[in-house]
């Protein structure tokens, strides 16, 4: 289970991180991709709980967001 919860943990901060080699994704397009993944790429109740708790986790985004800026 752990490894699941990493696994969507990581897909989403990955995309709505900017990165040297690529700006970040609108947060709406991250969560259709987990959302179309479902079941297939990310466990369904994984995806599930992710979403539940979705406010909490924007709410630490947007508090550690300065950390993550990267100059393009």
């Amino acid at each position: 289970m752990a490894g699941r919860i990493a696994a969507i943990s990581d897909v989403f901060d990955a995309l709505t991180s900017p990165r040297p080699y690529k700006r970040a994704w609108p947060v709406e397009e991250a969560l259709a991709l987990i959302e179309e993944n479902r079941g297939r790429h990310f466990d369904p109740v994984v995806v599930d709980a992710f979403f539940k708790v979705l406010p909490a986790i924007l709410e630490v985004r947007e508090h550690y967001r300065d950390c993550n800026e990267v100059e393009p």
